[in-house]
């Protein structure tokens, strides 16, 4: 029962300490020299969690207690490592492997997939699993929109930020999300500096924490999600008031319905002129930006926050219906109809995603178990005759944790039935 992860990071860690615990033959191929995925490399310098310790952890190893309740980068990148230290998964790693073809033996999948790799020395090898765990992650594929016109300053993507001595002194931050709002007060903060941020639609602005309570660690119980969102709506207009007094647009969606942001220090940015919200972008001239509002500026360095594609291009063929961007899947990780195959790490949690990842993983090597159960037919299939797939990608915490354990319970009953 020999298996794959690609990828070693937060979420191909979960995956592979649950897999081994379950007696799982594994190996995991990382194109990375280190363990981390997008916190060794595709994260600002300046870089703190906005989840908390607690909810961000992975339930079978808590975080330091000496750790702050928003750990930085480099707090979560030795945790990580202590983690595949704990649990021993660098034994397991093979480094500097790039996948670059994942196939089926046969259509369904029922008789292994072949995994092509670029070796460290630059050779090719083709291997043979039972199954393949994709956990390549969902922050890597930028996505970049088109405007009339064109540019003539510095251009990067978020994912390429990583502190002011990468952009000039005006600067445009484009998109409405945390990473677009942490760039823009950490340039707005330099008074050196100038920030504009161009936001085209609204987004939740939720503060780190409500009553001193991190806003991650409120996702709790099983109120349901009509009361909270009433329960947020409320704490939200008494602490931060209407989104227009800020210059930004007003939620065109309900809580929970986007990922919000939170981030405490962008109202203060905003009202002390540190950082100016700007509308969608019209067109692009040389070094001016024209807004829809008619309004224009002069900046010299663009920082594309617009969002990551979802993607898996080493799937040939891709045996994924897609939707919005998203693929659909059974119970967030399986591809219809086919044996073998695993997704892990598309599910996008409102709050920390530490439990989610653990309780997946247990929930992960309960389906590999039940597959071997069943070499004749994929669990997909017999998944499928109690739900339809689905393309979900922001998910309540406690909703995921309950379901989960719905699903790992049929499970179990249905691998015990077939022994």
């Amino acid at each position: 029962m020999a298996h794959c992860i690609v990828g070693a990071g937060y979420c191909g860690m979960g995956a592979a300490r649950a897999l081994l615990a379950a007696g799982v033959e594994l190996e995991i191929l990382e194109a990375d020299d280190d363990v981390g995925g997008n916190w060794r490399h595709g994260v600002y310098d300046s870089t703190h969690i906005i989840s908390s310790r607690d909810s961000t952890a992975y339930t079978e190893f808590p975080m330091p207690r000496d750790y702050p309740d928003f750990p930085s980068r480099e707090q979560m990148l030795a945790y990580l490592c202590s983690y595949a230290d704990a649990f021993g998964l660098r034994t397991h790693i093979r480094f500097g492997t790039t996948v670059t073809r994942v196939s089926p033996v046969t259509p369904d999948g029922l008789a292994g997939w072949e995994v092509t790799t670029t070796e460290p020395d630059g050779s090719t090898l083709i291997r043979h699993y039972d199954g393949v765990v994709v956990a390549n992650g969902h922050h890597w594929s930028p996505r970049q929109p088109s405007y009339e016109g064109s540019f003539a300053g510095k251009e990067l993507f978020a994912k390429d930020y990583h502190n002011l001595d990468d952009v000039g002194p005006r600067v445009l931050v484009v998109g409405g999300g945390n990473s677009a709002c942490d760039i823009a007060v950490e340039v707005g903060n330099d008074p050196r500096r100038t920030a504009l941020m161009s936001v085209r639609r609204g987004y939740w602005l939720l503060p780190k924490t409500l009553l001193g309570v991190p806003v991650s660690e409120l996702d709790r119980g099983r109120l349901p999600v009509w009361l909270q969102r009433l329960v947020l709506r409320v704490a939200l207009a008494i602490v931060v008031g209407p989104h227009e007094r800020y210059g930004l647009p007003k939620p065109d969606h309900k809580p929970f319905e986007r990922h919000p942001v939170v981030n405490s220090q962008l109202p203060y940015a905003l009202r002390h002129g540190r950082v100016v919200a700007k509308p969608d972008i019209a067109r692009l001239d040389g070094d001016r930006v024209h807004f829809v509002d008619g309004t224009a500026a002069e900046v010299d360095t663009i920082v594309w926050a617009t969002g990551y594609d979802v993607a898996f291009p080493f799937l040939d063929p891709d045996p994924f219906a897609w939707r919005h961007g998203l693929p659909l899947r059974h119970l967030g990780m399986l591809a219809p109809d086919v044996a073998g195959l695993y997704v892990f790490g598309v599910l996008q949690p409102r709050g920390g995603a530490g439990p989610i990842i653990s309780r997946l993983a247990d929930l992960l090597a309960s389906i590999v178990t039940a597959q071997a159960a069943r070499p004749d037919v994929p669990i997909a299939r017999l998944v499928g005759r109690r739900e339809v797939p689905d393309a979900k990608h922001l998910v309540g915490v406690s909703e995921a944790l309950r379901r989960a354990e719905t699903w790992q319970r049929a499970l179990a009953r249905a691998t015990k039935a077939s022994t």
